[in-house]
């Protein structure tokens, strides 16, 4: 050269020019990333975690549906094969949106596949609720299917990356306690079955958030599926049975609604918290937690009372660590779109479970007081949770996505990921007033005569596979009564679409309630009044083979002139059963009511005039309120009534008024309504 000076050796210029190159990538992906209006400020881990939280509020509220349309499919065996046939269709439903979407070769989702599949359910959740009759009901299934199908692959998609295993845990945890605080705000009553504005504004807010989330990430893919995605699946029974289930905690501890609701709904924060704190999450933290589920699920719908509640917070802790350990990616599964598809259909079993048990108990009860099937869960929940270590990122990757192709594990924005329970406390405070305890009226009615609705509400499904509690409160409010007995009435009874319908007819119409439980505290019977309810009782009634456990429900009500009237109500035996068993209930349930008039006695007696039944209510000195009035109208089944099986029965009081009313058809029964007063 000329100064002299020589060229150094190319050596020495490879380090520099090797660091200055990697700083230049490096610079390229941070402004790519700042540009770039699909990827999140937070590399998408507080979105990711919101998607699984969204889907899963719509999965848990499409699965409450499940019950009530299952009412369009006539017999129990039939609408069985239809449950298990919207499994199949789950995993049919992932096969296909992973061939669409060019992830034949892995079988692991990528953003494509959650966005195309998070629109499908999208449309199909905002279809379904302007539909009414047979097509609602095979829309609505179908919609189930594609929501267990999406929320799957939705979870695989987070939980294949690393750190992803406790996104994909906080965002079902989430959208656990979201369901549940929108299932408060709403009293139980889902959007999905409202037709005004509120249904449609709550219903079209879900779908549009899901798919303007899945939208944000919809690039990028995941080191592979998890082995343990199956795990989803008893997640969705404990969801749909306890932890997302205010109403039947409620009906089990006998505590309100509102008080139950809202420390389901604290339990989930603290479960966030829980998660987001990775130096809590040791081996033995886990291991415990893994060995709780199970206990804690059978503790949550065995202890009765208010202590029921100390199980159900552990079981919440103990299932958000489990799915934070057993999603985490430690080995993928085997590549390939079958053995997604598979998984897929056995998550969908989480879904159909419930309703398969519900469906068999109704047919011949199965002698586990629902209790079996969250034990199951939880302990399928154990296997999976039982990991000492868990990999800070995977060691295995799919041979499409390389090691080192995989994207580098982000710090988790944890104050942003907290923010995000704060609409599930929020919905939790506005559903406190429609879910309060209504206060007792006047200690004594309106007169001196008791107007009287009986009505069978079969756990508040109407014939059409509807859920209309509104269109129940106006039948009953129309015919303006100081007392309503009820049967039937399901407290978050899956296949009663989780509703609580004796808080909500309470609140709706005003009117003080008393609850006896049966079958496990999800079906059971009320007394409603607009005066003080005294001296509730509830008298079990004997087991009978072959029919659910029932029980009878008494309680006083007083009249303007001070007179007493003891009414119960209850449901005895079908009329298909044995009479003899029928006649032992009825001996036992004689009995334990008061001998003293005036008293009132409704509900389903099956007493058919010279039928055994009606002699010993005659012998018991009995009178049927339609037979004094000359109407014995038939009343089962609602569509076409050919058999008299509820009745108003009475000791002591004579009937002026007496009417079954035909319109709407709200349940399978039609409604009875006397008008009864005091003999002299």
């Amino acid at each position: 050269m000329p100064d002299g000076s020589t060229r150094p050796p190319a050596r020495e210029r490879t380090p520099l020019s090797a660091r200055t190159r990697a700083l230049s990538r490096a610079a390229a992906r941070t402004r790519a990333a700042r540009t770039d209006p699909t990827t999140p400020p937070d590399a998408g881990t507080a979105t990711r975690v919101s998607l699984v939280a969204v889907l899963t509020v719509l999965t848990l509220e499409l699965a409450r549906a499940g019950g009530p349309l299952l009412e369009g499919v006539p017999g129990a065996g039939p609408a069985g094969a239809t449950t298990l046939g919207a499994c199949v269709l789950a995993g049919a439903a992932a096969a296909v949106l992973l061939l669409a979407t060019g992830r034949r070769f892995t079988g692991s989702p990528d953003g494509r596949t959650v966005l195309a599949g998070t629109a499908a359910v999208a449309v199909a959740r905002l279809v379904v609720q302007g539909l009414g009759g047979d097509a609602r009901v095979v829309v609505g299934l179908v919609a189930v299917a594609l929501a267990v199908c999406v929320l799957t692959l939705a979870v695989s998609f987070v939980a294949g990356r690393p750190t992803g295993g406790r996104q994909a845990a906080l965002g079902l945890v989430l959208g656990s306690g979201l369901a549940t605080g929108l299932q408060l705000s709403l009293g139980t009553w889902d959007a999905l079955w409202r037709h005004g504005p509120v249904g449609w504004v709550v219903g079209g807010v879900l779908p549009v958030g899901a798919v303007a989330l899945a939208r944000v990430v919809r690039t990028g893919g995941s080191t592979g599926r998890p082995r343990r995605l199956w795990m989803l699946g008893p997640y969705l029974v404990l969801a749909t049975t306890v932890l997302a289930n205010p109403a039947l905690v409620a009906a089990q501890t006998g505590e309100p609604l509102r008080d139950v609701g809202l420390v389901i709904v604290l339990a989930h924060v603290v479960a966030v918290w829980l998660v987001l704190s990775p130096h809590l999450l040791t081996g033995t933290v886990r291991i415990a937690a893994a060995l709780a589920v199970p206990a804690a699920a059978l503790g949550a719908l065995a202890v009765t009372g208010s202590r029921e509640l100390i199980p159900v917070v552990v079981l919440q802790l103990a299932v958000g660590v489990a799915l934070a350990t057993g999603l985490t990616t430690h080995r993928v599964a085997p590549l390939g779109v079958p053995g997604t598809a598979l998984a897929v259909g056995v998550v969908g079993l989480g879904f159909a479970a419930p309703l398969l048990v519900g469906l068999a108990d109704i047919d011949g009860p199965l002698g586990l007081h629902g209790r079996a099937l969250p034990l199951v869960a939880g302990l399928a929940l154990t296997v999976a949770g039982l990991r000492r270590r868990v990999p800070a990122a995977p060691v295995t990757t799919s041979t499409e996505l390389p090691a080192t192709a995989v994207e580098p594990a982000q710090p988790f924005r944890s104050n942003a990921i907290r923010m995000l329970v704060t609409p599930a406390v929020v919905l939790a405070v506005v559903g406190w007033w429609p879910n309060a305890p209504t206060a007792p009226g006047p200690a004594r009615a309106r007169g001196d005569s008791l107007v009287v609705v009986d009505w069978n509400l079969h756990h508040g499904v109407a014939p059409a596979a509807d859920l209309d509690p509104e269109l129940v409160a106006r039948t009953i409010e129309a015919q303006d009564p100081d007392v309503v007995t009820l049967q039937e009435v399901s407290r978050g009874w899956v296949l009663g679409g989780g509703l609580d319908v004796a808080t909500w007819l309470s609140h709706r119409l005003e009117m003080q309630v008393v609850v006896a439980p049966g079958a496990d505290h999800q079906l059971g019977t009320a007394i409603l009044a607009r005066s003080a309810l005294n001296h509730a009782v509830v008298t079990a009634l004997p087991d009978v083979a072959g029919s659910p456990q029932r029980s009878a429900l008494s309680a006083t009500v007083t009249l303007a002139g001070g007179t007493a009237v003891r009414v119960s109500s209850v449901q005895l035996q079908d009329p298909a059963d044995d009479a003899a068993p029928r006649l032992d209930v009825l001996h036992a349930l004689l009995a334990a009511l008061p001998a003293s008039a005036p008293a009132v006695l409704a509900g389903d007696v099956v007493a058919e005039p010279g039928s055994p039944e009606a002699g010993v209510l005659d012998a018991a000195g009995w009178t049927g309120a339609a037979d004094l009035a000359g109407n014995r109208a038939p009343t089962y089944p609602s569509d076409h009534p050919t058999l008299r099986i509820d009745e108003v029965l009475c000791q002591g009081m004579q009937t002026t008024h007496t009417e079954v009313l035909t319109a709407p058809r709200s349940s399978d029964h039609l409604p009875v309504v006397m008008t009864l007063q005091p003999v002299g």
